[in-house]
């Protein structure tokens, strides 16, 4: 068994680069991680309304830390054109006007 459980979640664009870097020097230094996959980001906010799933923040509870990567995300008239222009009937509000200060 692992000594560490990691949330993995590259997230979106350069966040899966980043992540794929981090991974790279983290088996290198043969860290000892089980690394647990979760979704993040903007297709998720895209095919189900949220950036951060139910699913990924009940996993963040098991693991023992988190690495993220980045996500993509568009102000909100963008995202309504983006889903209006993808016949998505619901207007879901964008993460990125709920961003944490």
């Amino acid at each position: 068994m692992a000594k560490y459980r990691i949330a993995w979640m590259p997230g979106d664009g350069v966040g899966n680069d980043v992540m794929e870097a981090a991974r790279t020097v983290l088996d290198r230094m043969k860290f000892d991680a089980e690394y647990v996959s979760c979704d993040i980001g903007w297709k998720f906010w895209c095919t189900e309304g949220n950036a951060l799933p139910d699913r990924t923040v009940n996993a963040l509870k098991d693991t023992t830390c988190a690495l993220f990567g980045a996500i993509t995300s568009k102000p909100q008239d963008k995202a309504k054109v983006f889903l209006a222009n993808r016949g998505t009937a619901a207007i879901i509000p964008s993460p990125h006007e709920h961003a944490a200060v």
